[in-house]
């Protein structure tokens, strides 16, 4: 299962929707998790977007 944080972008510092494994302290592209904050953005971290699009494609059945 995977969850869904806001961070700050691996470049930069725009927040952006983070891709996070269940158990995992650290998001799939390798940004650390911070503390929770109630903050709000439209954005995503393509390289988070991108791990969990191949994750996803590796289990499709075939």
């Amino acid at each position: 299962m995977y969850e869904m944080h806001v961070g700050t972008a691996v470049t930069g510092t725009r927040r952006v929707w983070h891709v996070v494994a269940h158990d995992q302290r650290a998001t799939l592209c390798g940004q650390p998790l911070e503390p929770v904050e109630d903050t709000q953005t439209d954005h995503h971290c393509l390289p988070c977007m991108t791990a969990f699009q191949r994750l996803m494609q590796a289990v499709e059945p075939a």
